[in-house]
């Protein structure tokens, strides 16, 4: 891997270390899912490793009031946009729910797709930006912070998403939901800076009570996780059965970027499907003809999904590893967390359910909710 030449320090990172050093400032960070099986690359390990536990103690050293988990934000993400599409399944449309979460996609939707924002793309915020808007109205109260002196920092594969926290309508009270943005190389490089030997660090732990997460916001780093939490919680919403099988996707028809599946909710037959850039496009064209055969469409501008995104870790050729491997075993140790959790529906996060009780009336998709964890687009 070529980590010999480092790129130069980002100004997020510089201005964050300044604000690490002011008194009067609550620093705190969350790590995007896919930021976990791919950090570990960047000191000479293994494809896929899971580094969760070192990758909090190394942001501990750095000097973070506390580390909490991006998938917090996943799980408010899931139930928000889960609640809009069986309200949207209920009244019988307008189809399809397209996802928000991707920032490569809404970017691309609003130069070219703009009317899709007039009911069909989901007003839910990223999960960087639900985490977000809670740490400001709820952490900050718990903790009597002014919410002025919290600064929201986030760790993700991703670097568009360096632009997302900047966009007016990602706020909440005034506030952006998301002060600064690194990407996983930038917290690489600012650990080797450090002098921290990552690989001789012990685990740590998130911080409570934005660091309990489940299954089905793990899986949200790679492509179709996002679809399937939203199913599991459809489900459960829909029965109150827990169901957490693999969803099984087949190859469209109409792209080999477009993968589908069918699906029983409410008493209907839904058909969805998840896709990259090229997908995207193809659906669009079909939804701007009326024949689009999609309820709900999970659009990942990244190949792979957020594993593959632009501020990982790269792989040359000469390294004998190919894109589909690398992306085939970040996927793999997703899932394998997913797997290994005790809770895999987001619906049921105990930590997420408190907030839910103490700020938004103890239900998914209420007024409350939607005035802090979605957006106005216009």
């Amino acid at each position: 891997m070529d980590n010999v030449a480092k790129p130069l320090k980002k100004l997020e990172v510089s201005q964050v270390e300044e604000l690490l050093k002011d008194s009067s400032k609550v620093v705190i960070v969350q790590t995007a899912p896919a930021v976990r099986v791919s950090l570990g690359e960047m000191f000479s390990l293994p494809i896929g490793t899971k580094v969760t536990g070192k990758m909090i103690t190394a942001l501990r050293k750095i000097g973070f009031s506390a580390v909490f988990d991006t998938d917090f934000g996943a799980d408010l993400t899931v139930v928000e946009e889960s609640a809009e599409f069986l309200k949207r399944i209920k009244k019988g449309g307008p189809y399809p729910q397209f996802n928000s979460c991707c920032i490569g996609w809404v970017q691309l939707a609003i130069r070219a797709y703009q009317n899709f924002f007039d009911g069909l793309i989901s007003t839910v915020k990223s999960p960087l930006g639900c985490f977000g808007a809670v740490a400001r109205k709820y952490y900050a109260a718990k903790k009597f912070i002014n919410p002025e002196d919290l600064v929201v920092v986030s760790i993700v594969p991703c670097i568009l998403k360096k632009n997302e926290n900047q966009l007016p309508y990602n706020t909440t009270d005034g506030f952006f939901d998301v002060d600064y943005t690194w990407t996983t190389k930038d917290l690489a490089n600012l650990i080797m800076e450090r002098g921290i030997d990552f690989n001789s660090l012990e685990d740590g732990e998130f911080d409570d009570p934005l660091g309990e997460s489940t299954g089905g916001a793990t899986i949200f780093g790679r492509s179709g996780g996002v679809l399937e939490a939203i199913i599991r919680t459809c489900i459960y919403l829909d029965t109150g059965k827990v169901f957490t099988d693999d969803l099984v996707f087949t190859p469209s028809p109409l792209s080999a970027d477009i993968k589908e599946c069918t699906i029983t909710l409410a008493g209907q037959e839904i058909k969805v499907c998840h896709c990259g850039m090229v997908g995207a496009k193809l659906i669009s064209s079909l939804v701007q003809q009326g024949n689009c055969p999609y309820h709900f469409v999970e659009v990942m501008a990244c190949p792979g999904g957020c594993i593959m995104g632009a501020g990982q870790p790269m792989h040359l050729p000469k390294e004998g590893v190919t894109p589909q491997q690398v992306r085939d075993m970040r996927s793999s140790a997703l899932n394998d967390i997913d797997h290994s959790q005790e809770i895999r529906v987001s619906a049921l996060n105990k930590s997420l359910l408190k907030v839910y009780d103490a700020i938004f009336d103890g239900e998914f998709g209420s007024k409350k909710a939607e005035e802090v964890l979605h957006r106005r687009y216009k």
